[in-house]
């Protein structure tokens, strides 16, 4: 019931903003951007939650403990109204107002980072346009309803599914398709980090996604869909890359 409610809540706020159009001028996408250490070499793309606050990534510490690490990105932190979610419009509004301009700019590395409806759309823009991202965090990710990833699961799993169910949501199949797609290719696997509490209202989705991925950039904590366990996600994840960078700090210094 309560996925149910939160589905209808998605519908109404997008039908809320459906009039609603940012002024001539304006970027439809406001963010903030904190620059790295080392110039512009590695851009992190924030998408908020359902609220569409890039904010909150600021108030609930998350950009505390990516400083506390010393990683050198540069971050930049969206505002994403609901509607643009409707017709995938998101997708190319980060292409044009995000991912190009800081080409332009001389960035090298792009990654994104979503939580919730902020995974969805890291994920949809992943899928649209691989060759534009090195690697990807979601948090408890909202993909799709549960009929359709109860039909991958009676499948045997996305690498198996072929077929929609009768009455699913054509969005969500074509959603899963895509990510079908993605990680088929190997090098594309390895760019997902997924994170979820084990209570989540999502886990049987984040199930799925998890069963094809690569069992060290899956992670999962006790606790529901709610910012306290995002947070402790959000540090695995923050570890787990700081020990790539360690590795390859090594490596670099070994090679003569």
């Amino acid at each position: 019931m309560k996925k149910v409610m939160w589905l209808c809540a998605i519908a109404s706020i997008v039908v809320l903003f459906l009039g609603c159009s940012g002024s001539r001028g304006k970027k439809a996408l406001p963010s903030v951007r904190y620059s790295g250490m080392t110039g512009k070499r590695s851009l992190v793309v924030l998408f908020p939650t359902m609220g569409g606050k890039g904010s909150h990534y600021e108030t609930q510490g998350f950009l505390d403990e990516v400083w506390e690490r010393d990683f050198e990105a540069s971050m930049e932190v969206l505002d994403v109204k609901p509607s643009l979610y409707l017709g995938s419009r998101i997708v190319e509004l980060v292409k044009t107002e995000v991912i190009e301009p800081a080409k332009a700019e001389g960035y090298k590395e792009i990654y994104l980072i979503g939580i919730s409806l902020g995974g969805h759309g890291a994920l949809l823009y992943a899928t649209t346009h691989p060759e534009d991202i090195d690697g990807i965090v979601v948090l408890a990710p909202f993909i799709s309803g549960d009929l359709v990833s109860e039909a991958i699961e009676e499948a045997g799993g996305l690498d198996t599914w072929e077929d929609c169910p009768f009455l699913g949501w054509e969005y969500a199949c074509n959603v899963w398709k895509s990510l079908q797609v993605y990680v088929s290719d190997s090098e594309n696997q390895k760019k997902i980090v997924l994170g979820f509490g084990r209570e989540d209202k999502f886990v049987d989705q984040c199930r799925v996604l998890a069963d094809v991925l690569l069992p060290e950039q899956v992670f999962t904590v006790p606790g529901g869909h709610d910012w306290e366990t995002w947070k402790k996600l959000f540090v695995k994840t923050a570890d787990y890359f700081r020990e790539l960078k360690i590795q390859r700090q090594r490596k670099s210094k070994s090679q003569p």
